[in-house]
């Protein structure tokens, strides 16, 4: 069973990756939102995310352009990180 979640984290991890290759561009204004469970510890005084939130990017009109569930905790580090590469090292 842990494999099954394993697996399904890890294509949901790659879906986010092709999402944000395919969208991320320089000069191209793009939002993500990261909606965390209600019982996520980003929301205490820890402020540290341990759910696995949904991933939402939308361009600067609003519009949804990808969503992706269950890939993984957030991780600003690991998000600077994968827009840097894909948007070609922009930040």
């Amino acid at each position: 069973m842990t494999n099954h979640i394993e697996q399904g984290t890890r294509r949901a991890r790659r879906a986010w990756a092709v999402a944000l290759k395919k969208h991320v561009k320089p000069g191209r204004t793009c939002f993500v939102e990261f909606r965390h469970d209600d019982w996520c510890a980003i929301y205490t005084s820890e402020r540290l995310c341990n759910c696995i939130p949904h991933r939402v990017l939308k361009d600067d009109k609003g519009r949804l352009l990808a969503r992706v569930e269950g890939a993984g905790c957030y991780d600003p580090v690991g998000e600077v990180e994968a827009f840097s590469g894909a948007a070609g090292g922009a930040t």
